[in-house]
């Protein structure tokens, strides 16, 4: 005999799983700390504007991830 509570209890368990764990980062793909240490802006205020007018151009897209527990944005070129 199912228990069909438990099994939807379990297929919404999975569910929310599948949407909290996101795509993997692209070998493209970088952070701003990353490029402010490449030589994109002498602060962090610095390379996040230049990275947000870069996005706001079309010349880079972004999206966010977590990476240890941490929020990131990372970027790459569009």
């Amino acid at each position: 005999m199912k228990n069909t509570k438990t099994e939807k209890a379990l297929s919404g368990i999975e569910w929310a799983i599948a949407q909290t764990v996101g795509k993997p980062r692209h070998v493209d793909e970088f952070t701003c700390a990353e490029f402010m240490k490449a030589g994109g802006g002498n602060s962090r205020a610095a390379a996040s504007s230049r990275l947000n007018r870069m996005v706001t151009d079309g010349m880079l897209t972004k999206r966010p991830f977590s990476m240890d527990g941490s929020s990131y944005t990372l970027y790459r070129k569009a």
